[in-house]
């Protein structure tokens, strides 16, 4: 057999030269020296100790905490360049974007009219925040607007409605969507914040990153999360629950900020905060913690994060890491309660056994 080797790519003129078939790269590097003398000691923050200067983050909730109201009022708060909830804020441009899609034009006009009552802008800082209801090619009408008027806060309300992949429980497809929208902040230096809701049985764990609908892609790209929760007993008050921090320390993590909303769907701090733990604590209605309890996105999340395509694991084995994953209940998840979520997925053929015998060993029967 006689050799063979690729001959390089030629021109086909006569001079016979190389074609550089390499592409035009325009990477930034910078090296460790470059980013040490950047001599940077904080991370830049919209609001002190809580929402990024730059980066995706999520405010998520179930149906009627009050997610909206909070957001608009955030957004108003920048262009203001006022404090929310008594936390600083250090807008630069003192712009921002609302981006909706669950409210038309007259229902924000009620709603903006209502909560500026207890904020009080000017008609300056108004014409600083805008809405936009047409959601078609999003990104490149953002890029359009930031690139002529730069601004601080861009709100999405909300995600599931402008998600153009064909499944949120599909972690390569929301993150790929989530990554135009970060590169979008990089760019612009701006902070875009995400409304997304949480399954309808998560008001009875305690608030976690994990509480949120679809894959766990989703808070995984976030730089912050937090949850928006209903006081049990007080209708004016909820809970404002930092459940994911990158740059904030544990303490902030475990309690809750206690708001208090008033007759303009406003809300302050009321100075209190409460342990994750306690708050479904004194409600008269403790539930069992049973499998059928729980919406099938939380179980396909937890399987996936558990058990991993092309993984098998022992009963045992399976049994801690689904404890672990549950980790935020308010009630601890007891080897005999891991047993029966082992069994419900068995059941419902959400994992298979191939061990067989004493020897189970389960692997992933979802779709990938």
């Amino acid at each position: 057999m006689s050799d063979f080797k690729k001959p390089p790519l030629l021109d086909s003129s006569p001079n016979m030269q190389l074609i550089d078939t390499t592409p035009e790269l325009k990477a930034n590097f910078f090296s460790g020296l470059d980013l040490i003398n950047m001599k940077t000691e904080n991370i830049p923050m919209l609001f002190d100790n809580l929402i990024p200067q730059v980066g995706v983050w999520a405010l998520i909730g179930a149906s009627d905490t009050g997610k909206s109201m909070a957001l608009r009022q955030i957004a108003l708060c920048v262009v203001g360049g006022q404090s929310f909830i008594d936390i600083k804020c250090n807008a630069v441009h003192k712009r921002a974007i609302v981006v909706c899609t669950e409210d038309d034009e007259l229902a924000i006009s009620f709603l903006i009219r209502k909560q500026n009552k207890s904020i009080g802008l000017e008609n300056d800082h108004l014409l600083n925040i805008k809405f936009l209801f047409d959601t078609l090619n999003l990104i490149e009408t953002l890029q359009l607007e930031l690139e002529n008027n730069p601004a601080d806060l861009i709100v999405i309300d909300a995600f599931s409605d402008v998600f153009d992949g064909k499944d949120s429980n599909q972690n390569a497809q929301v993150r790929q969507f989530l990554n135009k929208f970060t590169q979008l902040a990089n760019k612009y230096k701006c902070s875009i914040g995400f409304l997304h809701h949480t399954g309808k049985r998560t008001e009875e764990l305690t608030p976690s990153k994990n509480n949120a609908i679809g894959s766990q892609g989703f808070e995984a790209k976030m730089r912050l999360v937090v949850e928006m929760r209903l006081d049990k007993n007080t209708p004016d008050l909820r809970h404002f629950c930092v459940v994911k921090g990158n740059y904030l320390p544990q303490e902030q993590k475990n309690s809750s900020i206690v708001l208090k909303m008033d007759e303009n769907l406003t809300f302050a701090n009321t100075g209190e905060r409460k342990d994750f733990d306690s708050i479904n604590e004194n409600t008269g209605n403790s539930k069992k913690i049973e499998p059928a309890n729980f919406d099938n996105d939380i179980h396909f999340r937890c399987i996936r994060y558990v058990l991993p395509v092309g993984k098998k694991y022992s009963h045992n084995v399976l049994n801690e890491k689904i404890r672990s994953y549950f980790e935020g209940l308010s009630n601890p998840f007891s080897e005999r309660i891991c047993r029966r979520f082992i069994e419900y997925y068995e059941r419902e053929l959400w994992i298979v056994d191939e061990g067989g015998g004493n020897s189970r060993k389960f692997r992933l029967n979802l779709p990938t």
